[in-house]
């Protein structure tokens, strides 16, 4: 006689990042490490707003804002970017994705959907004075940070860490915003910054630290075959076709195609070897305070009024460091 089958456990099988996530009714998702990063937050803003939420975009910007957008700033280093803006664009294949999806929305869902944009150069105080003006304005009850790659989740003793001044920035400031109960890091793209230097291996043993902790949230891919991950790979060609593209959002979207190994779907990445592989479409997600934590300056950043002083901070410890002798080498995965 078959056994029954037994009574699925969705508590097992659904990521915690959805549980943390169901009672809030607002949601900002926000670029992490700037420039293309908030695409990645895409497959997440149609999941979400399938279950109802509201959702606010914003990002660290890339583009030369005060060159190109013409209206009133929305508040110091920070404008709100639509399709209502008035926008520079001369010059050629001008870098704005903010306003290019924003775009995208208008003419795939005839929705004007605006991207709050940070100067590149702000610092952590300034960030966190901009996330309170749009947390207060929209009513927001969960932070989600999307980074394209992975090397947000270095600590800072690590030897190579891609970009941790614009992702540290991010991290604290949202971190900083009490009013917010739920505050979320994720990471789409394992694997990716082998091309920036970066250890998956340190990464992993990160993610494992956090896991001890309580701040590991779980992991889920993202699939061609689904809604969110067509509508994902339709946003980010439409950008793309405005301006340069992406190194990690092709990488993400070559992974979701199933291209495997040194495959290239940019000329950027040309004179390299890449390793594309389903890894790349793992979302990893985890608890921000639990992240902060683990940045033992994490306070110092929190006075910060611009980018270099980020840098200085970021820089001074990592120095020291290698003068201590406690910095973190690359871990070799062995696989």
């Amino acid at each position: 006689m078959a056994k029954p089958v037994p009574t699925p456990v969705w508590s097992i099988c659904t990521p915690r990042i959805f549980s943390l996530l169901e009672p809030a009714k607002t949601v900002l998702i926000a670029g992490c490490g700037g420039g293309y990063d908030f695409l990645s937050g895409i497959p997440l803003y149609f999941a979400l707003k399938e279950k109802g939420k509201t959702l606010v975009l914003a990002n660290l910007s890339f583009t030369s804002l005060t060159s190109k957008v013409k209206d009133k700033e929305y508040c110091n280093m920070c404008y709100k970017v639509s399709t209502k803006s008035k926008v520079d664009l001369s010059g050629r294949n001008t870098y704005f994705p903010e306003l290019y999806l924003s775009q995208w929305f208008m003419d795939s869902f005839k929705e004007d959907v605006p991207v709050f944009t940070f100067y590149r150069e702000t610092g952590v105080s300034q960030m966190s004075k901009a996330y309170t003006k749009i947390c207060n304005e929209y009513n927001v009850d969960a932070i989600v940070l999307v980074d394209g790659g992975t090397d947000s989740l270095m600590f800072g003793f690590e030897k190579t860490m891609g970009t941790p001044v614009e992702d540290q920035t991010s991290i604290v400031a949202a971190h900083s915003i009490e009013s917010v109960p739920v505050k979320i890091l994720t990471c789409l793209g394992f694997g990716i910054d082998s091309f920036h230097g970066v250890s998956h291996g340190l990464f992993l043993e990160n993610v494992a630290t956090l896991e001890r902790n309580g701040g590991y949230l779980g992991s889920f891919s993202v699939s061609q075959h689904s809604a969110e991950g067509k509508l994902f790979m339709e946003a980010y060609q439409a950008v793309s076709k405005c301006m340069q593209p992406s190194i990690v959002c092709s990488s993400i979207m070559s992974a979701m195609l199933g291209h495997f190994g040194n495959y290239h779907s940019t000329k950027r990445t040309g004179g390299s070897k890449l390793f594309i592989n389903p890894l790349m479409s793992l979302y990893w997600a985890f608890d921000i305070c639990s992240v902060v934590e683990q940045i033992p300056y994490s306070k110092e950043l929190l006075e910060t009024k611009s980018a270099n002083e980020v840098m200085k901070i970021v820089a001074e410890h990592n120095m020291k460091a290698h003068t201590d002798k406690t910095i973190r080498e690359p871990i070799a995965l062995p696989m």
